[in-house]
């Protein structure tokens, strides 16, 4: 549907929900979701960063003005930004963890992995999913979970023939037309209803990272400490008032930890299980005891000071 518009008040009110919803179902697996947990990485590693940093460049050119430009050029940058935005994996990862959340399943590293498939000639060869898979897939999740917000938000966004021939580079852009010929019959789409996808994306892909900007600042300030019914201690961690870590202290003595920070992504301690989930490599079992510990040393909670049940 490229027909229908949607708003950006349309997109916070839904995407707000969905972690709101998440924080109240799986409070720990919502973190997860905003820190984006996985492996070790280095500074210079995170596509997203990347791709938030293209876009601002991409904004400077489709405002630029000049002779040497064609009357075609805001539709292509428009476009290109459009892919680019549709394929994104970072948020393909993150809607598909808070749809997780909902449907009652814990965070998982890579949760559309499986939708890729083998070659069956080279035995080690792997082909991830394809964008129009995944949107599929979140599209059916979002169903499943009962959430038609979200479910018509990705209607008006996603459009895999627009997608498929601007990137495959057959298209024309006729004076009122989008034209492509590749997979069948020629085919055209009014440039109106276009321009409305393209507008639909920036909307829902711009208020997407906005919230969950907004939640990063939310979780930053929580309170620092959150005791576990195990008598574990999870302490949030957070930078200039957005959350971007979190330890978790075992009544042993022992601690993991997963830290997003300029310098990449560390973690101590934090196992990534063979289903794709994660865990804590807590230490010694028989150490553990019914009391708190925070960094090796007992601490009494008190109902005045800042720790809360998590």
């Amino acid at each position: 549907m490229t027909q229908i518009s949607i708003t950006s008040q349309q997109c916070v009110e839904c995407f707000d929900a969905l972690w709101s919803n998440a924080f109240e179902r799986a409070p720990f697996d919502a973190i997860c979701t905003l820190l984006r947990v996985t492996g070790i990485q280095d500074a210079g590693w995170d596509p997203l960063e990347e791709s938030e940093e293209a876009f601002k460049d991409y904004n400077w050119f489709l405002s630029a003005e000049s002779e040497e430009l064609s009357d075609k050029s805001q539709w292509r940058m428009g476009l290109l930004m459009y892919c680019q935005a549709c394929e994104m994996s970072a948020i393909h990862l993150m809607l598909a963890n808070l749809l997780r959340i909902h449907l009652g399943q814990p965070y998982h590293l890579n949760p559309l992995g499986s939708l890729g498939r083998p070659d069956k000639k080279r035995m080690f060869k792997w082909y991830p999913p394809s964008a129009k898979v995944k949107w599929r897939k979140l599209r059916d999740m979002a169903s499943e979970a009962d959430i038609p917000d979200l479910v018509g938000l990705i209607d008006n966004v996603y459009n895999d023939a627009v997608r498929n021939a601007f990137s495959h580079s057959d298209y024309i852009i006729a004076p009122a037309h989008f034209r492509w010929t590749e997979g069948g019959l020629p085919s055209q789409l009014a440039l109106e209803q276009v321009n409305n996808l393209i507008a639909n994306a920036f909307a829902f892909f711009g208020r997407f990272m906005a919230v969950r900007e907004h939640w990063l600042q939310i979780a930053g300030q929580m309170r620092r400490y959150h005791r576990w019914p195990n008598h574990e201690v999870f302490e949030i961690l957070a930078a200039e008032g957005k959350l971007n870590g979190f330890r978790v202290h075992f009544s042993n003595g022992n601690s993991a930890r997963f830290q997003r920070s300029a310098a990449g992504v560390d973690h101590v301690n934090l196992v990534i299980q063979g289903d794709g989930t994660i865990n804590f490599m807590v230490g010694l079992q028989n150490a553990l005891q019914p009391r708190y510990v925070v960094d090796g040393q007992e601490v009494v909670f008190g109902e005045n000071n800042s720790v809360d049940s998590f």
